[in-house]
C-alpha cells in the first residue's frame, strides 16, 4: 500500500514505473528510426500533464504534443525542453509565444503560416510548423490535392520551417478498413510531394490504435495517448496487450461512518430511504471532482476489496456508500481506503468499466477528473518489506 499523506483526502496515484513500461512495450512496436511522440493533452488525459511529461521524457520518449498551445507553455513553464508539438488550431495572433518558446504549431492555412512566420522574422526566429492534412476525420485539415500548393506556398515564407506533415485517423480502433482507405490517400499525397521535392522530413498519422495493429502507419514518427497510460484505445475494437499497465488510480479515505435506522433518508432530496438498518460512509468525492451526478453514477467504489453501493445523489463534494455487508465481515473505520479506480484486494474498478457504468468511454472518465483532485506520482516497485519508500513518492506538479 502506498506510504503518503495526501494534502486531500480523495486523490490520485500515478504509478512511474507504470508509464515507463508502457513506453517500452510501444518502442518494441517501432523500427528504430521511428520517432515516438506522447500525446499529453488534457492535463496528459486527466494524469497530471507536467509530472506525467517529465516522467516520459526520463523514459525517452522523442517528443510530446498536446492540443493547444496553452498546455504546450504550461509544460515549457514547468521545465520539459523536448519539442512539443500543438496538435489544434493556434491563431497566428498567439504564434509570436509558441516561437518564444520553440512549440511547433499545426496550421492548415496559408494566412496562418504567414502570420506565424511573420512572428519569427520579427523575432530573428524560426517558426516550426507541421501542415495537417484531412483524408477522412472532416475536423481540421487540408484537402490532399491543395496540399502540395500551400506546401509550396509555405516553403517560400521567411521565418517559417514547415518540418512535418500528418493525418488522424478517424476509425483506426474500431474500423481499420476506413483508416487503410485514409492511410492510402495520405500515403498517396506523400509519394507525390516527395517527387514534387516538397514532403517536409516527418510524416505521421499513426495514433496508439494504429501504432498497435497497422505497423504500415508508422512512418516517420507515431502519436500515442492513451495506450501509453495503459488503457485500451477501444475494449472490443483495441484492446491493449496484456504488457501495458494502467498507470491511474483514484483513491479516497472514509471521512464519517453513521448508522441509519429505517426511513432515514441520504442526501439531497431524500431520493434514498432506508428500509432496514444500514451502516453508510461518507467518502469527500463529488461531482466537482469528476464523479458524476446524474444520469448515470459510478454505481460502487471498492472498501476492503468489496464494492460498497453508492447511495442518493451524489454531492458537489462528498458522497454516500453503503457498507452495511463489508462492516458485517470486518469492521470499517473512518480513515480506510477507498478505491475510485483501481485495484484493492482481488477486486478491481477499472475506468474501461467506470466508463460502461455511466455510459462513456475510458478517455473521458480518466479525463474529466477535475484538477482539485491532487496527483502524486508512484512507484508500483517494492522492497522487501512490500513498503514504497519516501523517495518513491512525489507530488505531481513539484
Amino acid at each position: 500500500m502506498v506510504q503518503l499523506t495526501p494534502e486531500r483526502p480523495t486523490w490520485i496515484e500515478i504509478d512511474r514505473d507504470a508509464l515507463i513500461n508502457n513506453v517500452y512495450q510501444l518502442r518494441r512496436l517501432l523500427r528504430p528510426t521511428c520517432l515516438l511522440t506522447g500525446v499529453v493533452k488534457a492535463n496528459a488525459y486527466g494524469h497530471g500533464a507536467v509530472a506525467t511529461s517529465r516522467v516520459l521524457v526520463e523514459a525517452e520518449v522523442d517528443r510530446l504534443a498536446v492540443a493547444a498551445l496553452g498546455e504546450a507553455l504550461e509544460l515549457r513553464a514547468g521545465g520539459i525542453d523536448v519539442p512539443i508539438l500543438v496538435l489544434g488550431y493556434t491563431p497566428g495572433a498567439l504564434a509570436a509565444d509558441a516561437v518564444d518558446q520553440e512549440i511547433t504549431l499545426t496550421v492548415h492555412d496559408l494566412e496562418v503560416a504567414q502570420e506565424i512566420g511573420a512572428a519569427a522574422r520579427a523575432m530573428g526566429k524560426r517558426a516550426r510548423v507541421h501542415l495537417k492534412v484531412n483524408t477522412g476525420m472532416n475536423r481540421l485539415g487540408i484537402a490532399p490535392d491543395e496540399a502540395a500548393g500551400l506546401l509550396a506556398a509555405m516553403s517560400a515564407i521567411e521565418g517559417l520551417e514547415v518540418e512535418g506533415i500528418f493525418t488522424h485517423f478517424a476509425t483506426s480502433d474500431t474500423d481499420r478498413d476506413f483508416a487503410e482507405v485514409q492511410f492510402r490517400h495520405f500515403a498517396t499525397l506523400l509519394e507525390e510531394l516527395a517527387a514534387a521535392g516538397l514532403r517536409p522530413p516527418i510524416a505521421h498519422a499513426a495514433n496508439s490504435a494504429a501504432t498497435l495493429t497497422m505497423p504500415d502507419t508508422h512512418l516517420d514518427m507515431v502519436r500515442c495517448g492513451i495506450a501509453l497510460y495503459g488503457l485500451d484505445p477501444d475494449v472490443e475494437g483495441t484492446p491493449l496487450p496484456p504488457a501495458f499497465t494502467p498507470a491511474l488510480s483514484w483513491k479516497a479515505h472514509i471521512a464519517q461512518l453513521r448508522h441509519l435506522q429505517p426511513g432515514d433518508a441520504v442526501s439531497y432530496g431524500r431520493e434514498f430511504i432506508a428500509d432496514h438498518p444500514m451502516s453508510v460512509a461518507t467518502i469527500p468525492v463529488g461531482y466537482a471532482d469528476g464523479f458524476p451526478r446524474r444520469p448515470f453514477t459510478w454505481g460502487s467504489v471498492l472498501i476492503h476489496g468489496q464494492a460498497a453501493p453508492i447511495l442518493g445523489r451524489v454531492c458537489m463534494d462528498q458522497c454516500v456508500v453503503d457498507v452495511t455487508e463489508i462492516a458485517a465481515q470486518q469492521p470499517v473505520r473512518r480513515g480506510d481506503e477507498v478505491v475510485i479506480i483501481g485495484r484493492q484486494g482481488s477486486a478491481e474498478i477499472s475506468a474501461a468499466e467506470a466508463g460502461r457504468r455511466i455510459g462513456t468511454i475510458n478517455y473521458d472518465v480518466v479525463s474529466r477528473i477535475l484538477a482539485r483532485v491532487p496527483r502524486y506520482v508512484v512507484s508500483s516497485r517494492v522492497g522487501k518489506a512490500g513498503k514504497q519508500t519516501a523517495a518513491a513518492i512525489s507530488k505531481a506538479g513539484t
